[in-house]
């Protein structure tokens, strides 16, 4: 099964999600399609958009082929397909319950088991609280206006970030965290695939 029909998955299973829109490169849409005739029916609406050159491009396409009336953008990397329905699920209803008081985003984390440091010109510059830094996964939710405002703000000012939380933060709204899932991994090398291949063959990942 691709990775993203895993994440789809979960996604219908959370109960929280009623449309899905993919993001593949140019000239995969057909690819994509076909491939998402193997996963499981009951899935929420499910379509597919061009992305970008980069992350945010990406991120971008997207808000442009989601619903206008979204009140809720929930941004998921495909290639994280071990979040559970439970993970989906929490960061929204986070998100609704704390939007409130001024909460606009809802990001997992887990905890580093590493010391933390700071580095500059191959020099530790600081060390950092390991109780004062976490690891960041996906899916994230956030208020689907606050979303784009901090995505059209990112693009003017040429700012890049290295997730949609970033850009959020770097436009003065404030993001909440919810407990992440140690085996919510991403695979980007070899090994993250052989881990992936190994945990679904039910062996120690």
């Amino acid at each position: 099964m691709p990775m993203f029909l895993r994440s789809a998955r979960a996604m219908a299973g959370s109960g929280a999600i009623d449309e899905i829109v993919v993001l593949v490169p140019d000239g995969h849409l057909d690819e994509a399609s076909a491939a998402a005739s193997i996963g499981p029916d009951a899935l929420p609406s499910l379509r597919f958009a061009v992305g970008g050159s980069t992350r945010q491009a990406s991120v971008q396409c997207g808000l442009a082929a989601a619903a206008a009336d979204a009140d809720v953008i929930v941004c998921h990397d495909a290639a994280r397909p071990f979040a559970s329905a439970e993970l989906f699920a929490a960061v929204v209803h986070v998100l609704r319950a704390a939007r409130s008081s001024g909460t606009a985003g809802v990001i997992p984390v887990v905890p580093s088991a590493d010391t933390v440091k700071r580095i500059a010109d191959g020099r530790v510059v600081e060390t950092v609280p390991r109780d004062e830094v976490a690891l960041v996964q996906t899916p994230q939710a956030f208020d689907a206006g606050a979303l784009r405002d901090a995505h059209a703000r990112a693009r003017d000012a040429g700012l890049e970030g290295t997730d949609d939380a970033a850009l959020l933060e770097a436009a003065g709204y404030a993001v909440a965290v919810v407990p992440g899932e140690p085996e919510n991994f991403k695979i980007t090398t070899a090994d993250d695939l052989e881990r992936a291949e190994r945990r679904l063959a039910g062996e120690p990942a």
